[in-house]
């Protein structure tokens, strides 16, 4: 039991060592009369009136009990990272109160004690390890670790630094911002930040996730974080600045609006807090009394973060010197005097009285007036003074206008008369075509009277050439009198008259002449050709009689007068005179007769492409061809001809031989394809050209080559069947031996069966 209590003694002894920051290191414990002794010394030590209880135990438990009691160590920061190559600065370590610093290098013992705390050295990548310790009263403390990392650049960056209202709580929306980045896998997820909130403390932490909040902010305050990665000293820091949004908080300074004021009068006082409690400054910070502006109220964003700014527009009237527009310079003598107005024609206008307060306009020369604003006004105190002159009434003395000619140029009315009176005309321009009057009217303040100016304009006459008959191309023109027969005289333009070719004269009078021009329109009548038509006459056939009217409608003689029957030759008609035509000669050709003797004809190979027939007339006539009942052709030659058998006919041009038509053309082809449907038509395939040719043979095969069928020309011909089945629409060969020009022949195609 009893070493149980010393135990408990002991226990409280070394709870009181560390209370005293104090090390106690335990060398021999194993004598029981050791605890007794610290036991009674303790009761005889604690009655003394100075008792220390530190002194008791480095006096008395350290030679009972075999304690060495040891300072404790100085507070250090560890581990401390370096960016490789970076400047290092000295460690540092914070000493108990009276303590020294003992620093060691990298000694964890031994070694020689320096006050210099060491520089570490950044070159080489890895962690170094410096000891300090700290002298106490005498008594030195164990060694402490200070851990030294050397870390590479390995580029990496914090990233996507920003800031994140969504991830706030709603309830602390109003209250806090939240300061959010990205993990990157290239440094650890540890990081150390400073804060300070609208310039206030600076305040840090540390946090091993990707996101810092801050609480405690006021509605428009905001926040600047700077972020550090704590393990990676090589990554650059980043700042950011957070604010809380004003939200429904946003306030406006309710200064009045200041009211216009005279320019030199007293200015009003901006005030340092509006109506509604907010303080701030105002640029500028005091209103100008000569000149208007927009005056800025800035909040004070510390006290009122969410306050807006206030504009003042202050007007400054500037001094008016009373000026009056309206108020003429001179005025006629006895005319109606001018009201002097009550107000200035100023955009702010200026009330007052005048003085003398009336025009008087009987007197001639200068008269002084002068307008005194009315008080309470921005007017100038200089007085405006107005000079009214009263000048006498002036005639204007334009010369009369000498009648003159119409269509000519008129005279050019003056707008200022011979003594100086500028003014306008109404009418403005003399109007050279009829008579009148034109008045002039001075200006205004030209105390002028009007004058009127007549005009007369003498109308001009027309010349009374008598109209030219229209004649015949080629004949004598008339000659054109310089003279009218009403006594006008001028000259033409042209000055003769053409005998080819109608047209435009026109009749100039000469400038002393009071008269206009005149046109007169020549027509010529072109020499007509009459339109008779050459003849082909068969020799010894009735000739016609010539007639003597053309079928244009020229009427003449021919000659010779009547036409010979055996011999080709020419006749001239010769029109009546007064008819502007010409003569004609016409060719009359004797044609022999019956000069066609015989038709033959030439067929293209059968089966060709295109199949030519040419027709062969024996003759020395000039033909013409048909082809069935087609039109006749003067070529003899007929193309793409449908196969079967065709008939021809040639005549001679003129009638002179009976026409001959032959019936016997074969053209030898086959259809490009036939039709089964049983409608009537293209039923059946075959070559019907060759029908006169019983003994040929045709052979159809399908596109394999598969033989189908043999037909004969005079047969009916193939179905589109096979076996008694339906053979498929699509394309099918034939061949086919025949005889052409006693030549056998064979020929191969194919032809195309549609349904």
């Amino acid at each position: 039991m009893q070493k149980l209590i010393n135990s408990f003694v002991l226990l409280f002894l070394v709870a009181f060592l560390c209370n005293e920051s104090v090390y106690a290191k335990i060398e021999n414990v194993n004598h029981e009369s050791s605890y007794k002794d610290i036991v009674v010394n303790y009761l005889l030590f604690s009655s003394e009136s100075r008792f220390d209880m530190g002194e008791f135990l480095k006096s008395h438990v350290s030679r009972n009990v075999g304690l060495t009691f040891l300072a404790a160590p100085p507070t250090v920061n560890s581990p401390v990272y370096y960016c490789q190559n970076s400047t290092a600065t000295a460690l540092t370590a914070t000493p108990s109160s009276g303590g020294t610093l003992n620093w060691y290098g990298t000694n964890v013992t031994g070694g020689t004690a320096s006050a210099t705390a060491p520089v570490p050295s950044t070159a080489a990548v890895g962690s170094t390890s410096y000891y300090v310790s700290e002298t106490v009263g005498g008594v030195e403390s164990a060694r402490i670790q200070i851990i030294v990392n050397v870390v590479a650049d390995n580029g990496a960056q914090i990233l996507n630094f920003r800031c994140d209202p969504s991830q706030i709580a709603a309830a602390d929306k109003a209250s806090s911002v939240l300061f959010d980045w990205s993990n990157n896998p290239l440094i650890s997820n540890s990081y150390t930040y400073s804060y300070t909130i609208q310039g206030g403390p600076v305040i840090k932490g540390s946090t091993g996730v990707s996101n810092a909040q801050v609480f405690g902010m006021l509605p428009g305050q905001s926040a600047t974080l700077t972020l550090s990665s704590a393990t990676h000293p090589c990554v650059p820091p980043q700042t950011i600045t957070c604010s809380v949004p004003c939200g429904t908080s946003t306030v406006t300074p309710n200064f009045p609006a200041v009211a216009p004021f005279c320019s030199g009068s007293m200015s009003p006082v901006l005030g340092a807090t509006s109506p509604n409690g907010i303080t701030g400054t105002w640029s500028p910070a005091i209103i100008n009394n000569t000149t208007g502006g927009n005056y800025v109220f800035t909040p004070n964003t510390v006290l009122f973060p969410c306050a807006t700014t206030q504009t003042l527009t202050v007007t400054v009237n500037p001094l008016v010197t009373p000026t009056f527009t309206t108020i003429p310079t001179t005025v006629c003598q006895n005319a109606t005097a001018p009201v002097l107005p009550p107000n200035s024609t100023n955009s702010i206008d200026i009330t007052g009285t005048w003085s003398p307060a009336t025009v008087n306009t009987t007197v001639l020369g200068p008269v002084p007036y002068t307008f005194n604003p009315a008080p309470g006004q921005c007017a100038s105190s200089t007085p405006t003074t107005v000079i009214i002159t009263i000048v006498p009434v002036v005639t204007p003395n334009f010369a009369a206008i000498a009648p003159f000619c119409s269509g000519t140029a008129a005279p050019i009315l003056s707008n200022t008369s011979p003594n100086g009176i500028v003014g306008t005309w109404s009418p403005a321009v003399i109007n050279n075509t009829v008579s009148g009057n034109y008045l002039f009217t001075p200006n205004a303040n030209q105390c002028a009277a009007t004058q009127t100016l007549n005009v007369t304009v003498t109308p001009k006459s027309t010349p009374n050439f008598a109209a030219i008959p229209a004649f015949c191309s080629g004949t004598t023109a008339p000659t054109l009198a310089t003279t009218s027969p009403n006594g006008i005289a001028g000259t033409w333009s042209p000055a003769t008259i053409s005998n080819t070719a109608g047209g435009n004269y026109i009749f100039t009078p000469n400038v002393t002449e009071c008269a206009t021009n005149q046109t007169l329109t020549v027509t010529i009548n072109p020499l007509i050709q009459p339109n008779f038509t050459d003849l082909a006459i068969c020799t010894g056939g009735i000739v016609p009689a010539l007639n003597g009217t053309s079928p244009n409608g020229i009427t003449g003689t021919w000659l010779p007068s009547v036409i010979d029957n055996t011999t080709s030759g020419t006749y001239v008609f010769t029109p009546n005179p007064d008819q502007c035509a010409i003569s004609q000669t016409i060719n009359v050709t004797i044609t022999p007769s019956n000069t066609l003797d015989s038709v033959n004809w030439t067929v293209a190979d059968a089966f060709a492409n295109n199949q030519i027939v040419t027709i062969i007339a024996s003759g020395s006539g000039d033909y013409l061809y048909q082809l069935d009942n087609g039109p006749f052709q003067e070529s003899p030659v007929f193309e793409y001809v449908s196969l079967g058998t065709h008939s021809a006919t040639v005549i001679d041009k003129n009638g002179c031989s009976p026409p001959i038509t032959i019936n016997d053309i074969l053209v030898i082809n086959y259809p490009k394809f036939f039709t089964p449907n049983n409608d009537g038509h293209n039923d059946t395939w075959n070559i019907f050209s060759l029908q006169d040719q019983p003994s040929s043979r045709i052979l159809i095969f399908d596109r394999y080559g598969k033989f189908l069928k043999q037909i004969f020309p005079d047969g009916s011909g193939w179905d589109g069947t096979y076996i008694g089945q339906p053979m498929p629409a699509t394309d099918y060969w034939f061949s086919v031996e025949y005889t052409e020009q006693a030549i056998p022949k064979k020929f191969s195609a194919h032809f195309s069966l549609k349904r």
